[in-house]
């Protein structure tokens, strides 16, 4: 398939979801404001006590290196199994709420993490942000909206469908197909889990070796 058949075929999906990317990405976008104010939020005790954490991870990587292959089972561990919540939520018809908490969720975890290294760093935590959490999270969201719209489209068609023999007689078919385009999806954040293995790391340790010490 040539790239504007690609193109074609995901600005169709596009088109004809419209609304159902629109509540995902809102979703995301909630999880970041809430992680953005819990940080605000938080007590002295809990904000020094992750501070603690991240300078000792810094001096970790700076001093000792990087353990390649951990990092990236941790990161495959914390994203596949999103993945593969998302595509079994979609099996079902229930599934949609769980799916924009699961979206929720993830805006969260970027919106705390962003603004917690910025709050506890200053203009160095910006560097850290754009530097070490943006580029990896950058392939992550579009590819956790855009699952969870297939997941969503695939579930609201279960329950519309649910009578009709014509689409029952062919559901495998139709789950094969759903289910490939989870796996193509995966195979797009490989990009992500790369990125996030062998660059994010050696991005943190140039910022500490030009900034020094991580922590104000």
């Amino acid at each position: 398939m040539s790239e504007n058949k690609i193109l074609g075929v995901v600005n169709k999906h596009v088109q004809n979801n419209f609304w159902l990317y629109v509540v995902s990405l809102l979703c995301v976008c909630t999880g970041i404001v809430l992680g953005i104010y819990s940080v605000r939020y938080m007590g002295g005790f809990e904000k020094n006590d992750l501070l603690s954490y991240l300078n000792n991870f810094s001096t970790t990587i700076n001093s000792q290196g990087v353990n390649y292959q951990s990092v990236f089972i941790e990161t495959v561990k914390s994203n596949i199994p999103i993945l593969a919540a998302v595509w079994f939520l979609g099996l079902t018809m229930i599934g949609i709420p769980v799916i924009l908490i699961i979206d929720i969720i993830k805006g969260f975890t970027i919106g705390f993490t962003m603004s917690f290294v910025i709050s506890g760093m200053g203009i160095k935590g910006m560097w850290f942000s754009l530097l070490g959490v943006l580029p990896q999270n950058i392939i992550y969201v579009p590819c956790i909206i855009f699952t969870s719209v297939l997941a969503m489209e695939f579930s609201l068609m279960i329950f519309k469908d649910r009578n009709n023999r014509q689409w029952t007689s062919s559901i495998w078919v139709k789950v094969t197909s759903y289910s490939l385009s989870f796996v193509l999806v995966s195979i797009v954040m490989f990009l992500g889990f790369f990125m996030e293995t062998y660059i994010t790391p050696n991005m943190i340790k140039f910022i500490i070796a030009s900034i020094g010490s991580v922590i104000l």
